[in-house]
């Protein structure tokens, strides 16, 4: 007897399957349209619309002052006099410090005097040149009288050579002299350090002070850093998603936490040309003009970069979008025939929850729940009545977070 009610209903099960089987098969003949006894799917449907997108990208960083650099001697010695602190105000030329330069004055005195003795020299072996120059005249002149001998000749000749070599070589001393008067004085120069940039236009700032007055320093230790922050550098990391977006010159809106409800205007700078192996990430750079000086290196900032503009776009919920066949696209009310139809389309840019359509051109409603329960064609019953398609105007938040340094 069990035997028996479990193959009727295995029976039951198998008959029922085969019905649906076949009902299936005429829907699709049919067009994805059910006949009589055939249960519809509840949707509901929203307008497509027609709207203004922006394409933007959301990300963070930090400021960088646009130039920094450190001021050291170029000579060793002891730190006499600092004339500077942290956070004030330099010109280009500005003297920094002065170093011990008692033995520096001493060289330069000793250079003076080894130059003195050089001219002399040359002065003494020029009086002596001009001598032994007009003695070889007289002893020519005689020997074309025949009054001396040849070997007289030679001989004033052989003096003149030698006094001429003399003048040559304190030729050359005098230079020498000279020169090492010239280094001594430009080593007397070092004791004075100074800070000096090419552009000079804008002041600077001392941001960092590393030694204090009485230090003994050797050539090249840095003394003080100075920063320049009239215009200064925001630097945010961009992921290969957004990198092909960014281009040099485009502008930005830069709002730092610590300066709520000011949003300061900036260009992108430079663009590196490589991303990061570990992060995937790349380096943009963005310049600002801060001449108020409020801004300053280290702050956390947020930026705001506008991509593109689309103006009067088709789009649509991200919700309704569906995959059907590989392809993505969207259920189109048929009100007429209180059917759904697939329509494969292609996305433009995504703002926030809503899509653009780049084609084709569609309008009316779209499925937005309970389309996962649809095929092109089907039958189908609205939970409301639709409304008919509007334009808005909207400013976008941009896209979700990312691991790229965009937030939301």
């Amino acid at each position: 007897m069990k035997k028996f009610a479990l193959t009727f209903i295995l029976g039951l099960a198998i008959a029922g399957a085969i019905v649906y089987t076949i009902q299936g098969r005429q829907v699709a003949k049919s067009g994805g349209r059910r006949g009589p006894g055939v249960a519809k799917v509840a949707v509901e449907t929203t307008p497509v619309k027609i709207a203004d997108l922006v394409d933007e990208g959301r990300f963070v960083g930090s400021l960088e002052s646009k130039s920094k650099f450190m001021v050291a001697p170029k000579i060793s010695g002891r730190l006499k006099q600092l004339l500077v602190d942290i956070g004030d105000s330099i010109n280009n030329g500005d003297t920094i410090a002065f170093l011990d330069d008692e033995e520096l004055l001493l060289a330069v005195k000793q250079a003076e005097a080894d130059l003195e003795i050089a001219r002399a020299n040359f002065t003494e072996s020029a009086e002596l040149l001009e001598i032994s120059q007009r003695e070889l005249d007289r002893v020519k002149t005689m020997r074309q009288q025949k009054v001396s001998s040849e070997v007289d000749v030679e001989n004033a000749q052989a003096a003149h050579k030698t006094r001429q070599a003399r003048h040559q070589v304190n030729r050359a001393l005098l230079s020498q002299k000279e020169a090492a008067l010239e280094t001594a004085r430009v080593r007397l120069s070092y004791a004075r350090v100074t800070a000096s940039w090419s552009d000079g236009a804008n002041g600077r700032f001392i941001a960092e002070r590393f030694l204090n007055e009485g230090a003994m320093i050797s050539a090249n230790t840095p003394i003080v850093s100075v920063i320049d922050i009239a215009t200064i550098t925001a630097v945010i990391d961009a992921v290969e998603q957004d990198y092909f977006k960014l281009k040099t010159g485009l502008t930005a809106e830069i709002e730092s936490s610590a300066i709520p409800g000011r949003i300061y205007q900036a260009r992108i700078s430079r663009i590196a040309p490589m991303l990061d192996e570990a992060s995937r990430q790349a380096r943009i750079e963005l310049e600002l003009t801060n001449s108020d000086y409020q801004l300053k290196p280290g702050m956390f900032i947020k930026a705001r970069i506008i991509f593109a503009e689309h103006h009067d776009a088709t789009v649509v919920p991200a919700s309704a979008m569906a995959r059907r066949n590989e392809r993505e696209g969207v259920f189109l009310i048929d009100h007429a025939n209180e059917k759904a139809d697939f329509i494969p389309i292609e996305k433009g840019f995504t703002e926030g929850e809503f899509v653009e359509i780049a084609s084709p051109t569609i309008s009316g409603d779209v499925v937005t729940l309970g389309h996962h329960l649809l095929e092109d064609g089907m039958s189908i019953i609205l939970s409301g009545k639709s409304q008919p398609a509007e334009k808005v105007t909207k400013k976008g938040k941009g896209q979700g977070a990312t691991k790229g340094g965009r937030q939301p």
